[in-house]
């Protein structure tokens, strides 16, 4: 019942975290749980770059439980860092982020020890799986096509509609690999970030992307001139369960702080996350 009270205080409070000037990095092969407990934070990597998971913010522009991202003078916001927050709080630590480019992250978790967890909307595929350990999925994802409103494209009923388009997809996501679903479509390069791709959509570089729902909503929520296709049972996308889920990722000696973190996102309802999401996209940039 403590833990329950703690995490919904935190999830409504918006209390800062405190953060650390200096970091010590963990053995990436032990279980470091009583560790990360005495030091007294837990370590939290993400892009900063994905709304409405996560993104970048000034302090004079921030939302009030926006956390403070180490090393700079600007704050993370989002759905991921909500979630990120209430793990520090029913772990009974302060949370510290970092933000990480999307290539870098497994790396800074698993072979250097830098960050504790990846919170940043990462899906658990079997790929990954074998260089990391994933919690139960904190969120579910719907995928989507996002376009111009203008395109060629817009009145597309299914992913066989895409005959000759461009679609460019972010690297080493499951996104990039969703690209080849759609029969006749031009797999281009993948680029590293989404604001990027979304750059080029909208200058008319690339006809479209595969993103998230959620993602795709803050997208055109800033990007007028975009639009997105969700399409109906059947003419979508064909992904696993794995590759619609969003999970933490730990290091695979983490025993211990996995069962712990699993027990903390259990006590988060359905509702509650939908929530976060809706808020977050409200509030993203």
């Amino acid at each position: 019942m403590r833990r329950f009270l703690l995490l919904m205080m935190v999830i409504f409070s918006g209390v800062l975290a405190v953060s650390c000037s200096s970091n010590e990095n963990m053995p990436t092969d032990e279980d470091n749980y009583d560790a990360i407990i005495e030091r007294g934070y837990i370590v939290v990597g993400m892009e900063c770059a994905y709304a409405p998971f996560n993104w970048t913010v000034s302090e004079s522009a921030a939302f009030e439980g926006a956390v403070s991202i180490e090393g700079t003078n600007n704050l993370a916001d989002g759905y991921d860092v909500m979630v990120a927050q209430a793990i520090a709080d029913g772990l009974g630590v302060d949370l510290v982020i970092q933000a990480v480019e999307w290539g870098g992250l497994i790396p800074s978790l698993a072979d250097t020890g830098e960050i504790d967890l990846i919170i940043a909307g990462m899906s658990p595929t079997a790929e990954r799986a074998q260089t990391v350990a994933f919690s139960n999925s904190y969120y579910q994802s719907t995928h989507v096509v996002v376009l111009r409103t203008d395109s060629d494209f817009a009145d597309a009923e299914s992913i066989e509609d895409f005959t000759a388009a461009s679609v460019v997809a972010q690297l080493s996501t499951i996104y990039d690999g969703l690209v080849d679903q759609m029969t006749g479509a031009t797999h281009e390069n993948p680029l590293e970030d989404v604001p990027t791709i979304i750059t080029g959509i909208s200058a008319g570089t690339y006809d479209a992307t595969i993103l998230e729902l959620p993602v795709a909503l803050a997208v055109i929520e800033s990007n007028p001139e975009l639009t997105y296709i969700q399409f109906t049972e059947g003419n979508g996308f064909e992904v696993s369960f794995e590759d619609s889920a969003v999970s933490i990722a730990l290091r695979q000696s983490e025993t211990t702080l996995l069962a712990e973190i699993n027990e903390i996102l259990a006590t988060i309802t359905t509702e509650t996350r939908e929530t976060l999401m809706l808020e977050a996209i409200s509030r993203q940039p």
